[in-house]
C-alpha cells in the first residue's frame, strides 16, 4: 500500500501546484509529508521482508544440509559407488545454497502480479484505453522470461555437470600427486584439469552473458512501455496533461522494478533451485541400510553379540549366509580366515553398516568404538589424535600408552613426547613398515582409551 500511495500522492502534489485542486495551502504541505512517510514506510517493510526471507532461506539451507548429511550416514555402501565425494560437496556447498538465493525472491512472484493488476486498474482509471497498448508490452515479456528459464536450468545442470567433474579431477590428482610426479604426468593431466575447467567457464560464460541480456531488456522495458502508452494515446487524439504522464510513468516505474526486475531474478533463481532439487532427490533416492538390529535390555547378561541365521547382503546377493555367533562380555575374540572369506564383512554387520536379510542380529551395547583398515590420522598432535575430543584422564591415559607399548617411542622425541605434531595421514612419521606399525598403535591407543562396550580392530599388514 505505501509503494502504491506515492504515485496518487504525486498526481495530488501536481494538482495543487497547477492550483486545480481547490485545496488549502496546508493540504499540500501533508501531501508533500505524505509522500515522505509513504517511502519510509515502503523501505523500511522492503528491508524486513528480505531479512525474514533470508532467515527463512538460512535455515532451509541448514536443513538442508543436516538432511543431506545425515542421510549420507546411512546409505548402504554398495549405493555409495553411484556417487562421488565431489557431488556430495557439491550438493551441501552449491546446491543446498540455491535455495538460500531463491527464498530472497520467492515474495517477487506474487507481489509483481498483485501490483501488475493493481496498477491496471488505476492507470486505466486515469488515461483510460491506451493502457492496453502499455500492458501489451509488458505481457510480451512474460514468455520471454520462461524462455530465459528454461535456458538457465539446461545451463545449470551442464554447469554443476562441470563442476562435479572438476572436484572429483582435483581430488584424484590430490590423492594421487606422487604416481603422477613419479611418471612425469603433470603435463598431461594440467591440459585434462584446464580442458575440464574450460567446459566449466564456458557454460557460465553463456549463463552470465544470457543474464546480461535479461537485465538489458529489464531496463529497456520502462522506454518501451511508455512509448507504447503515450504513442497510443497520441494517436487517439487524448490530451497528456501533466499529472496523467507523471502518475504513469511513477506505476511503470513501481510495476518495472517488480515485473522486470525482480520477477526475471525470481525466475533465474527458482530455474537454480528446481535443478538443485532434482540432484538432491536423486541423492536421497540412494538406498539406505535396512537397520533390523535388536538392542537386548535385561537378558543373557553374559552375551554382547548373539548372531542367530543371520544373513547379510550389500545388495541382492548374500554376502554372509546363516551365521551363528555368540560373544561373551570382557572376551577378546579373534577372527581368522582367507582373503575375501568376509572377516570385514562381519565387523561391519556387528556395525550395522551391511543390510541385515534374515535371522537376527541382537546387541547389549552402549556404543561401539571402530578403526577400519584405511587409517585415519588427521594433522595435530598425538595426544589430539588419541582423545579426539575427550576429557584427559592423566592415570587412564598413562595406562593404556604403556599397554599399548608406545611409551619408549614417546620418549624418543625428547621433551616433545605425545605433544609431537603429525601432518594428515601421519606423512612426518618415519617411512615405511614402521611407520604403519605407529599408526596401527596410534589407533589402539585411540580405541582402548575410549569408553565402548565392543572395541573392533581389523588387522593392517605391516
Amino acid at each position: 500500500m505505501a509503494h502504491i500511495a506515492q504515485p496518487l500522492l504525486i498526481r495530488q502534489i501536481i494538482l495543487y501546484i497547477k492550483g486545480q485542486s481547490g485545496l488549502p495551502v496546508y493540504v499540500g504541505y501533508l501531501f508533500a509529508v505524505g509522500l515522505c512517510i509513504s517511502a519510509i514506510l515502503q523501505a523500511i517493510i522492503h528491508q524486513q521482508i528480505l531479512f525474514r526471507n533470508s532467515r527463512m532461506g538460512m535455515r532451509v539451507r541448514n536443513a538442508l544440509s543436516s538432511a543431506i548429511y545425515r542421510h549420507l550416514l546411512t546409505i548402504n555402501t554398495a549405493a555409495l559407488h553411484k556417487t562421488t565425494a565431489a557431488q556430495m560437496v557439491n550438493l551441501v556447498a552449491n546446491d543446498a545454497g540455491k535455495f538460500e538465493e531463491l527464498s530472497i525472491f520467492v515474495h517477487t512472484l506474487v507481489l509483481a502480479l498483485l501490483e501488475a493488476l493493481g496498477t491496471f486498474a488505476l492507470v486505466w482509471w486515469y488515461i483510460g484505453l491506451p493502457t492496453v497498448f502499455g500492458y501489451a508490452v509488458l505481457l510480451l515479456l512474460v514468455p520471454i522470461q520462461f524462455i530465459f528459464s528454461r535456458k538457465f536450468s539446461q545451463y545449470r545442470k551442464t554447469t554443476m555437470a562441470c563442476t562435479d567433474k572438476c572436484v572429483q579431477m582435483t581430488n584424484e590428482l590430490v590423492n594421487g600427486c606422487q604416481i603422477i610426479k613419479m611418471y612425469n604426468w603433470e603435463k598431461a593431466m594440467e591440459q585434462r584439469v584446464l580442458e575440464a575447467r574450460r567446459r566449466e567457464l564456458l557454460n557460465i560464460h553463456k549463463v552470465s552473458c544470457l543474464r546480461a541480456v535479461n537485465t538489458a531488456l529489464s531496463f529497456a522495458a520502462l522506454p518501451l512501455i511508455s512509448l507504447a502508452t503515450f504513442g497510443g494515446s497520441w494517436l487517439m487524439g487524448q490530451t497528456l496533461l501533466p499529472e496523467n504522464i507523471f502518475t504513469t510513468l511513477a506505476f511503470f516505474v513501481m510495476v518495472r522494478v517488480s515485473v522486470t526486475v525482480g520477477m526475471p531474478q525470481a525466475i533465474e533463481k527458482f530455474s537454480e533451485a528446481r535443478v538443485s532439487a532434482r540432484r538432491i532427490d536423486q541423492f536421497v533416492q540412494l538406498n539406505i541400510l535396512s537397520n533390523k538390529r535388536e538392542k537386548m535390555e535385561n537378558e543373557n547378561e553374559d552375551y554382547v553379540i548373539i548372531m542367530k541365521d543371520a544373513s547379510f547382503s550389500w545388495n541382492d546377493t548374500p554376502s554372509l549366509i546363516s551365521v551363528n555367533l555368540k560373544i561373551r562380555s570382557r572376551n577378546l575374540v579373534g577372527v581368522k580366515g582367507a582373503f575375501g572369506s568376509g572377516k570385514s564383512t562381519l565387523l561391519t554387520a556387528i556395525l550395522s553398516e551391511i543390510n541385515l536379510v534374515s535371522g537376527q542380529l541382537r546387541l547389549k551395547v552402549n556404543s561401539i568404538s571402530y578403526a577400519p583398515q584405511l587409517a585415519w590420522v588427521f594433522a595435530g598432535t598425538i595426544r589430539a589424535n588419541i582423545l579426539l575430543g575427550k576429557a584427559m584422564d592423566e592415570e587412564r591415559y598413562k595406562n593404556v600408552i604403556k599397554a599399548c607399548c608406545l611409551d619408549i617411542d614417546l620418549q624418543n622425541f625428547s621433551e616433545i613426547g605425545d605433544l609431537l605434531m603429525i601432518g594428515d595421514k601421519g606423512v612426518n612419521l618415519s617411512g615405511g613398515p614402521r611407520a604403519r606399525y605407529r599408526l596401527l598403535v596410534l589407533y589402539t591407543l585411540r580405541l582402548t582409551y575410549i569408553y565402548s562396550t565392543i572395541h573392533l580392530l581389523p588387522l593392517i599388514q605391516r
